[in-house]
């Protein structure tokens, strides 16, 4: 696959993810809310505020895809293994562990009202277990983009 095919197909992917994180912020998250939290008298209040949870925790996911696109712009332009991109990757591990740890907080908050709702705690756990994956293999990703640049630079000042 060419460089320029990848990056095309890259930032499709990015497009579908941003269309679906748009979905769940807009639609999902709160028709979730909205069956689990007003079905019952003593979380109706919670409502709100577990809204305004989703949309935080969008702004990182959103800035994630912003990163993802500007790597896969430098990948058609044929600078892929640049210091620049490792860093990108680091700051989107970054920001799916600050996710990880949002939801950890909604989990701890989830117990300490007792809420034991378990279509609830199933979602915050599939997205906190997702969260946690994306930050490790993008650290991983981080470390061996940031080695590649260094045996790039290396190669081009040897030749």
């Amino acid at each position: 696959m060419k460089q320029q095919e990848l990056a095309k197909w890259l930032k499709l992917i990015i497009v579908f993810c941003g269309l679906f994180g748009l979905l769940f912020c807009l639609y999902v998250g709160p028709e979730i809310g909205r069956n689990v939290l007003l079905s019952s008298e003593s979380f109706k209040a919670l409502f709100k505020p577990f809204i305004a949870f989703i949309w935080i925790t969008g702004v990182p996911y959103f800035i994630a895809l912003c990163i993802g696109w500007n790597i896969c712009s430098d990948v058609n332009k044929g600078n892929d293994f640049t210091v620049k991109n490792a860093n990108r990757l680091k700051l989107i591990s970054v920001l799916a562990m600050v996710e990880g740890v949002l939801y950890v907080v909604a989990l701890l908050y989830n117990f300490i009202i007792g809420n034991y709702n378990t279509n609830l705690l199933m979602i915050l756990l599939l997205i906190l277990f997702f969260a946690i994956v994306i930050s490790v293999f993008t650290s991983l990703l981080s470390y061996l983009m940031h080695k590649a640049s260094e045996i790039k630079q290396d190669n081009e000042l040897t030749i």
